[in-house]
């Protein structure tokens, strides 16, 4: 893979990665195509943002079993995929995810103190991860316009925390969201506080916490890009204030349900 975040490196390091044109711009353009004519069937009109009233819109789902969105799962992608999982044997995805659109928002756009997730259970191995999380761009995603949340590096801040504070037999997931929210830095990011003080701490800088280096990114880019985040990498939705709607797929692959078949 190329340098910077595309490398392979940045994924280990940072629990997420980006495969740029991992699919082209006509093959992303049909995606759209399929979303916008799923939505004018409840009103809602691409070239009237009047119509533009709800922010999530629902009921799209149906959508994700259109062929369009096979384009999705390109060579390039699945070589990247293989190259995180090493060896691991994993079965392609039918469909590869959920439709997420995000209409523009007058909400403030913040660093939310809500939200923040991985979809894996949280003790789940940390290399080679026992899947990856694919988000396919299939409109471009400007900064502050819709872009999901990143906490870069929570994947090893989460390791790390579960095996210095190993849960109980039977522990459930939410009982390990709240011992992991008891980690300062994770404890500070679930707090409400100053919106600019909060942008500025955990987006404009990078705080190294037991060697790990942490800090929120938007996962923007161009249309056709997929950004593959590590399973025990924290996320959350943020507002789109930007002019246009956001789209996003998000799916993953997994060889085990992300640490959940136990």
């Amino acid at each position: 893979m190329a340098s910077g975040d595309q490398a392979i490196e940045h994924f280990q390091i940072h629990g997420w990665m980006r495969v740029p044109g991992a699919f082209d711009r006509a093959e992303a353009s049909a995606m759209r195509d399929v979303v916008w004519h799923g939505l004018a069937d409840v009103g809602v009109q691409r070239d009237a943002p009047a119509t533009w009233t709800i922010e999530r819109p629902e009921k799209l789902q149906q959508l994700k079993a259109h062929a369009a969105f096979n384009a999705v799962g390109s060579a390039r992608l699945l070589a990247a995929i293989d190259a995180i999982l090493e060896t691991q044997a994993y079965q392609k995805p039918k469909r590869w995810g959920a439709i997420f659109v995000a209409f523009p928002t007058m909400d403030e756009w913040r660093v939310p103190a809500s939200g923040w997730h991985v979809d894996a259970n949280y003790t789940s191995q940390l290399s080679p991860p026992k899947g990856v999380q694919t988000h396919a761009l299939f409109g471009d995603i400007a900064p502050r316009s819709g872009a999901s949340q990143i906490l870069s590096g929570s994947h090893r801040l989460i390791r790390k925390w579960f095996e210095d504070h190993p849960p109980p037999a039977g522990a459930r997931s939410a009982d390990m969201r709240k011992s992991l929210q008891r980690h300062p830095y994770v404890r500070d990011l679930h707090t409400e506080g100053d919106r600019g003080s909060r942008i500025d701490r955990f987006m404009n800088r990078v705080e190294e916490v037991d060697g790990i280096p942490l800090q929120v990114v938007e996962n923007t880019g161009a249309a056709r890009d997929v950004i593959l985040l590590h399973p025990l990498t924290l996320h959350v939705a943020a507002p789109n204030n930007g002019v246009a709607p956001r789209f996003l797929l998000s799916g993953a692959v997994t060889t085990d349900m992300h640490g959940w078949a136990r």
